[in-house]
């Protein structure tokens, strides 16, 4: 019998999309983060990503600010050229070139940019209606996921998210919006990532190892905090409200 076998799996990894080179911002907003939810980041394992990274970066520095706040750093995706003396010195993989550099969302919405110039208001007559156009945000979709989240997939929405079956044991879904989970919740589940308060989460099956609502959180340490009943999570005066309907 062989003494191990090597696997191929699918493990959650926090990705570190980095989009400055102020390492103060960097470690401020890092100590934010953490700061709402502390436990999360003990021991997380983690990935630098440069992809949208305009300018040289000191690697060795963001690598210790993270270890400063308990964190892993294991890689680097997309590194500069001249990291990659560094990442054998800091004992740090290479994750290779990702995707291309994600488009930005223009300034105005496709509706403005369709009005001819005829139609478009004039400076003087509609200045502030044209305005409240420009300024309006694109409503975010709502994404539908029609399969199980297996252990190890992270699964992440701009808007609301429904998923038509279980969140799995080491499983996590992250929504600028509400969550809706047809099935069992057993991973991890955070909703309004981006400070919607209004958000909610709902599930058949209450049987998480976290959920979060705008930063607020609950960790769920033992099966006797676990509801077999659907749940309803959502804040009430800041705080994690959890009822079974």
């Amino acid at each position: 019998m062989a003494a191990f076998n090597l696997k191929a799996g699918l493990n959650p990894i926090t990705t570190l999309l980095i989009q400055t080179t102020d390492l103060a911002q960097i470690q401020q907003e890092l100590r934010a983060k953490i700061e709402q939810a502390p436990k999360m980041f003990i021991r997380l394992p983690c990935i630098f990503d440069f992809i949208e990274l305009e300018g040289n970066i000191d690697l060795p520095s963001l690598y210790l600010v993270c270890h400063e706040f308990g964190m892993l750093p294991i890689g680097v995706k997309n590194a500069q050229d001249e990291h990659h003396e560094l990442l054998e010195q800091l004992e740090l993989a290479d994750f290779g070139k990702g995707k291309n550099k994600p488009a930005r969302l223009p300034k105005v919405t496709a509706e403005a940019e369709r009005l001819s110039e005829t139609e478009r208001p004039s400076k003087t007559e509609h200045s502030s209606e044209a305005v409240a156009i420009a300024e309006t945000p694109p409503a975010a979709k709502t994404t539908v996921h029609k399969f199980p989240v297996r252990s190890g997939q992270q699964l992440t929405a701009e808007g609301d998210l429904v998923i038509f079956g279980l969140v799995s044991t080491g499983a996590e879904v992250l929504a600028g919006g509400s969550i809706y989970i047809y099935g069992p919740l057993r991973g991890r589940a955070l909703a309004g990532i981006k400070g919607n308060k209004d958000a909610i989460i709902s599930c058949q099956a209450l049987e998480a190892e976290l959920v979060a609502i705008a930063g607020e959180y609950k960790l769920f340490e033992n099966s006797e905090q676990h509801s077999s009943q659907a749940s309803l999570i959502q804040l009430d005066d800041g705080r994690l409200n959890i009822e079974s309907v």
